[in-house]
């Protein structure tokens, strides 16, 4: 199946009705993206009191290069049609080795009984390709392998990451007032706490040594025939420091400031959208509801973008 596999990622061809929507192997286009997330609210009841303001940016640019189209999908989904020709595929190719068996057995012997003697291996195939029968079997094989390699067109480009960089900020306030009898002498606990952070997004460790460590995971996938795309959006790779400054009355917590780190809220699974005119400059804008643990929830917004140079 390895074997398989190989094959299948070697094998191309580009349709003229594709031409539109695939490029040139190794050319070069941007995927920028801005992520916003925002969250506010006041909870009140007769005793407590909660009020809260988010703010987290992220602006992310990464460098993607095109591949070599390809017959199959690598982030769009299987058609049907696919999957019955690669499963078909899959069955002739275990036929094959299965016919191919007795073949690679003798060849097997013949390595052992040669050794590292490349005079001997040579007489030996000769020899046997002298004395060994093209039965209808093994003539079937190169039909199978024919089979097995024969793709349709290329309609699938995937454009691959080989740099990322960005900016973020965090601007985050929250009032807490809580009913504590420790809370002298109001018999109140007052908390307030500010989150603050920005800069250029952190890189993996090892990422000024190698900086393939900083490429991300950002990939797209063009399908000329459907005029779609799937994107798997540069997202931030390290978490975010920032520095937090807490005042409180509390007895049992003391106020101050601490630095501290925070992960983007959400996560952005693969989008697909469809191609709007020229694939040279595609944009568009997605919502999401997040509901984050320890914290109220708010909205992500995603901006992005897909320019080819």
């Amino acid at each position: 199946m390895k074997a398989f596999a190989v094959v299948l990622a070697s094998m191309c061809v580009c349709a003229p009705a594709c031409a539109d929507a695939l490029v040139a192997k190794g050319t070069k286009t941007t995927l920028s993206v801005e992520y916003t997330f925002e969250s506010s609210g006041k909870k009140q009841d007769r005793n407590d009191l909660h009020e809260w303001r988010m703010s987290r940016v992220a602006k992310i640019t990464a460098q993607l290069s095109a591949d070599v189209p390809m017959a199959l999908p690598a982030l769009h989904a299987m058609e049907a049609a696919q999957t019955t020709d690669l499963k078909g595929k899959q069955d002739q190719m275990a036929g094959a080795q299965q016919k191919m068996a007795p073949m690679m057995a003798d060849i097997e012997k013949m390595m052992a009984k040669c050794g590292d003697d490349e005079a001997c291996m040579t007489r030996e195939i000769q020899n046997y390709g002298m004395n060994t029968k093209m039965t209808p079997e093994l003539k079937s094989v190169k039909q199978d392998a024919q089979a097995i390699t024969t793709l349709g067109a290329g309609r699938y480009q995937l454009w691959s990451a080989s740099a990322q960089k960005g900016t973020y900020s965090i601007d985050e306030k929250r009032h807490d007032v809580v009913a504590d009898p420790g809370c002298l002498p109001t018999q109140q606990c007052t908390r307030d706490e500010t989150r603050k952070g920005a800069g250029e997004l952190p890189l993996p460790p090892g990422a000024m040594k190698d900086p393939k460590a900083a490429t991300g995971f950002a990939m797209v996938e063009v399908d000329a025939l459907k005029n779609t795309v799937v994107m798997k959006l540069p997202v931030p790779v390290m978490p975010l420091p920032y520095t937090q400054t807490t005042t409180t009355n509390s007895p049992e917590e003391k106020g101050g400031t601490t630095q501290a780190i925070a992960s983007f809220p959400g996560e952005v699974k693969p989008i697909t959208v469809a191609i709007t005119g020229d694939l040279r400059s595609q944009s568009g804008t997605q919502t999401f509801k997040i509901d984050t643990k320890n914290r109220e929830g708010g909205t992500l917004t995603v901006k992005w973008r897909f320019a080819t140079q």
